[in-house]
């Protein structure tokens, strides 16, 4: 099982890191998470923050190679937990 580490802490995430988003969806009251892979992560001075890439590949990261394409979105690494086996 993976632990997490850092969410709600702004910091570098290393391209290849494991991370979980967790996020309430459309007004519902259960806790969601998805998972995924950092590809890239800057300092980004606009916002004064860390800014991440993210392939993220739903609610579970797959083991070997993913039968389908994962979804990259921007988020800010303060969002992000970084999964540690």
């Amino acid at each position: 099982m993976a632990e997490k580490i850092g969410s709600g802490e702004d910091r570098y995430l290393a391209p290849g890191t494991r991370v979980r988003r967790d996020a309430y969806w459309n007004g519902d009251e259960h806790l969601m998470s998805e998972f995924g892979v950092v590809v890239h992560c800057w300092l980004d001075d606009e916002i004064g923050l860390f800014d991440c890439y993210i392939a993220f590949f739903g609610d579970a990261l797959p083991t070997g190679e993913p039968a389908e394409k994962p979804y990259v979105l921007r988020y800010a690494a303060v969002s992000l937990a970084a999964l540690v086996e």
